[in-house]
């Protein structure tokens, strides 16, 4: 088909075979992330190992634990296990296919999310080309806290809770029942889910009462979101826990000690070059809304708002914002923007073909190809592309090895970010820190220990600390040394493990 008269407009062509935006986004996305990011989705801290142990746990035993596996600072607080399900999920995976299998499917996760953010982006009238360049800025958003942990089901839940809004298809109040019902019992991000609900129901009100001419439809589509977050609101009680699971979830939310003390609770440093794309997309907002023509819908806006609040407030929020707020950005800007600047010219030839391409063209095949590679544990062949194994350079798999065979007693004073691993690889332990069940206690302790504050001494005597397994280059280790009641009992570039020594008996501790 040829070209319209005005070079700014681009006839479309009939239904093709020509790789879509969607199937462009996936095959890129999914095979690089689960080839090249394999330790960083899985390895970045030692949550997954401890979502692994909590699995099998419950495979094994048939129930939910309602206790800490492996903690002695807070082992006598009931266990709220929040992400259940997800822990169930990843414990099966691991035992089809090892680490590689749990990679490839968080791959494959990743890209379908985004390029489903082009699609949608597409659908609602976006350039084809602004829609690609818009998902994969919000791949870079979200990238944030794409790992192999229960909170990527909160990502994908999220966008799936703005496509519902925004799509409204038939049956969607079924879709938000089932929907959150699921969600709730993989990850307790449920909760930005229903403050999107709200989000919208109050944007369509404020719209009514300052616009009267369309007061009826505002009115109508806040009637219809209320009911959806009435549904989705009740189905977030198919828990094993009940209202408790919102108790957890809500103090979660709340807790000023994870809120100062975890890092990924703390509000975006953008000194660090990993925040770079965040402030970016703060800036770039600015520019577009100031340039549109006109303002966006404040149901849009509330959510806008409401999602950079707690992205600014905490880092790990970051990620919600590049699935939820971003894509109504960048719909705005495809929408508003003065149609005299933007000629668009690049590309042409991808705007006219992609809007009737076939989806799933090149997306199936390498979908197929990734959870092949990974049922085959990482294998093509004798070439290993993803290695089934925890890595010695981010977890000290030597000094836990040979703890483990000396059999080791007494409880265990462990770095913070091992506490996973260490629960996973030697399951007899008992931590100081356990990643999935910890309290203010617990922090409060830790970090006495960990800063080297007045009385850390009496704090590892307090809890009759027998085992100290930390990072060898940490100042803690250095002060140690200097410690006459406790000896290196291994050592290497990465961990030292520590044992009190018999001739200076520490005294019986509570806790």
């Amino acid at each position: 088909m040829a070209f319209a008269a005005d070079p700014r407009k681009i006839v479309r062509v009939e239904k093709n075979n020509a790789p879509s935006a969607f199937d462009l986004i996936f095959s890129m996305v999914a095979p690089l992330t689960a080839i090249f990011g394999a330790v960083k989705l899985t390895q970045n801290d030692g949550d997954l190992a401890a979502h692994l142990r909590m699995g099998t746990t419950i495979l094994a035993s048939g129930h939910i634990p309602t206790r800490s596996l492996v903690s002695y600072t807070a082992g006598s607080d009931p266990l709220i296990a929040h992400a259940w399900l997800s822990e169930v999920v990843f414990a099966l995976l691991f035992t089809a296919g090892g680490l590689p299998l749990l990679v490839v499917l968080t791959g494959i996760v990743i890209g379908l999310t985004h390029a489903s953010i082009g699609l949608f982006l597409r659908r609602l009238g976006a350039d084809p080309r602004w829609a690609f360049v818009a998902a994969l800025v919000s791949l870079s958003l979200a990238a944030t806290h794409w790992q192999t942990r229960p909170h990527m089901f909160s990502i994908v839940g999220t966008t799936l809770t703005l496509f519902l809004l925004e799509l409204r298809p038939r049956h969607r109040e079924v879709l938000f029942t089932l929907l959150f019902a699921v969600w709730a019992n993989l990850h307790g991000g449920w909760l930005y889910g229903l403050m999107m609900i709200g989000a919208f129901i109050l944007g369509e009100l404020a719209e009514a009462a300052i616009h009267r001419e369309k007061r009826h439809e505002c009115i109508g589509l806040a009637k219809g979101n209320a009911i959806c977050l009435g549904l989705a609101a009740c189905a977030t009680l198919l828990n094993p826990y009940g209202f408790r699971l919102h108790r957890e979830v809500f103090s979660a939310v709340t807790s000023t000690s994870l809120s100062n003390n975890i890092i990924e609770y703390l509000s975006p440093n953008f000194h660090d070059a990993g925040q770079l794309p965040f402030l970016l997309a703060i800036l770039l907002l600015v520019v577009l809304f100031a340039f549109s023509t006109r303002p966006p819908p404040l149901s849009w806006l509330t959510v806008i708002l409401i999602s950079l609040f707690f992205s600014l407030r905490s880092a790990r929020n970051i990620a919600l914002f590049g699935v939820s707020a971003w894509p109504l950005i960048a719909l705005h800007a495809a929408r508003n923007w003065p149609k005299g600047n933007r000629p668009f010219p690049v590309l042409r030839e991808f705007a006219r073909l992609d809007p009737n391409a076939r989806i799933g063209t090149l997306a199936l095949p390498i979908g197929a190809l990734l959870l092949a590679l990974g049922l085959n544990r990482g294998h093509v062949g004798s070439v290993i592309l993803i290695a089934d194994r925890f890595s010695s350079r981010s977890f000290p798999t030597v000094a836990v090895e040979r703890a483990k065979l000396a059999s080791l007693d007494g409880r265990v004073y462990d770095a913070w970010e091992w506490g996973g691993y260490i629960m996973y690889a030697w399951p007899s332990a008992r931590l100081h820190v356990d990643p999935l069940k910890f309290n203010t206690v617990t922090m409060r302790s830790f970090a006495r220990i960990d800063d080297l504050r007045p009385g850390w001494q009496s704090e590892l005597e307090d809890w009759n600390v027998r085992t100290i397994l930390i990072r060898s280059t940490s100042p803690l280790t250095k002060a140690l040394k200097l410690e006459p009641r406790w000896v290196v009992w291994y050592s290497d570039s990465l961990a030292t493990v520590f044992r009190a020594s018999p001739n200076v008996p520490l005294a019986a501790g509570g806790g």
